[in-house]
């Protein structure tokens, strides 16, 4: 029998790959979202396409009912799930507590809810803890890129990548779903990702667009980028490798996937995608401070990583109407989260960054 699915977050992961992943499971699913625009054109168009940067044949979605996250029925049809998959970005989960809170409430089934976040962090199912008595709260990890591929279109374009990996420790039974994988030390993998994957996407976003690029993969292809994480990979790969017991070969490969993915001029990206949301993007145990620390704990230099970061400081200042504010806000968290001597260097080459030295003259002093 059909177990009742429920997507929240009708956006580019949710409509683009989760969305997919039950399609291809022969399941019939239902969105939840808070954009009322996206939910009535989701209801009006009843389908939509997914085709890829490869060969594949595009694949179609319908068969769907969408619901706002302010409508009655949205309680009714969450109260009602088997499953639901998230999909809203880690730092909206918080808004999903009245919603689920709700629901639960008018639940009449006598199984658990099994909650699954599908979004980038390093602990995204701690925002909704407080539901952890109440229901199977797993969380997975997205590696496929999804994008829409026309403005006010439905319409995604996607990498091909059948994987899903999940948390399997807090459910009682395996997700048995097209591409789903259980994984048993997903704390390991959910790190490593964010330490290997984030930050190398780091080491492309915020430089590149410190040199004016707009475009993901050129930036990526850049010869001053392709050193800057040619040479922070090799040190990822020494310093994961030992920290989460894995052998080089294996962290090796997961980062040439990473790279392959970025450079791929294929995928059509932005740097302004990958780049915003800077604050959090600088967080104690996030992309590029913690890839830092593990760095100085394996005795590994962190030159360029400090060169990242300080891209990310010109970055968030650019983006702001109060540039002196913001400078001093960024360099308060560092100050909390790294030696003060690091931060004092990270300030030092922001100010060369703002003084529009070359990048290439800076990564030469920082390889030295």
């Amino acid at each position: 029998m059909d177990q009742k699915i429920v997507i929240i977050g009708a956006g580019q992961t949710g409509r683009g790959f989760i969305a997919r992943l039950m399609k291809q499971s022969g399941q019939m699913f239902a969105f939840i979202d808070c954009n009322r625009e996206l939910v009535d054109l989701l209801n009006r168009k009843k389908r939509y396409e997914i085709s890829f940067y490869s060969a594949q044949k595009p694949v179609q979605i319908d068969g769907f009912a969408a619901f706002c996250t302010d409508d009655k029925q949205a309680v009714k049809v969450l109260s009602e799930a088997d499953i639901v998959f998230t999909a809203v970005g880690e730092q909206n989960l918080d808004k999903l507590i009245p919603l689920i809170d709700k629901s639960l409430k008018e639940r009449k089934n006598p199984n658990k809810m099994i909650i699954v976040t599908c979004e980038n962090g390093t602990s995204p199912k701690s925002k909704l803890s407080m539901f952890e008595n109440q229901v199977n709260l797993s969380e997975s990890i997205i590696f496929c890129t999804t994008l829409a591929k026309a403005k006010n279109s439905l319409d995604i374009l996607s990498q091909y990548i059948d994987y899903l990996p999940y948390d399997l420790e807090p459910l009682s039974t395996k997700l048995d779903f097209y591409g789903m994988v259980p994984v048993d030390d997903f704390s390991g993998l959910i790190h490593r990702k964010i330490y290997t994957y984030n930050c190398l996407s780091a080491a492309i976003a915020y430089p590149g667009y410190y040199k004016g690029y707009k475009n993901y993969a050129d930036a990526a292809n850049d010869k001053d980028i392709l050193k800057i994480t040619d040479s922070i990979a090799e040190n990822l790969n020494l310093c994961i490798s030992r920290e989460f017991n894995v052998s080089s070969s294996e962290q090796e490969q997961f980062t040439l996937m990473a790279l392959n993915k970025f450079r791929n001029t294929k995928i059509i990206d932005t740097i302004e995608r990958n780049a915003r949301d800077i604050k959090r993007k600088l967080g104690k145990n996030e992309r590029m401070i913690m890839p830092v620390i593990l760095m100085k704990k394996y005795n590994c230099s962190i030159k360029l990583m400090e060169l990242v970061i300080a891209c990310a400081i010109y970055y968030g200042c650019s983006k702001s109407s109060d540039k002196t504010n913001e400078k001093e806000s960024l360099f308060k968290d560092l100050k909390q989260y790294l030696p003060l001597n690091i931060v004092d260097e990270i300030d030092q080459i922001y100010n060369q960054l703002i003084a529009r030295r070359q990048l290439s003259d800076m990564i030469s002093a920082c390889i030295l």
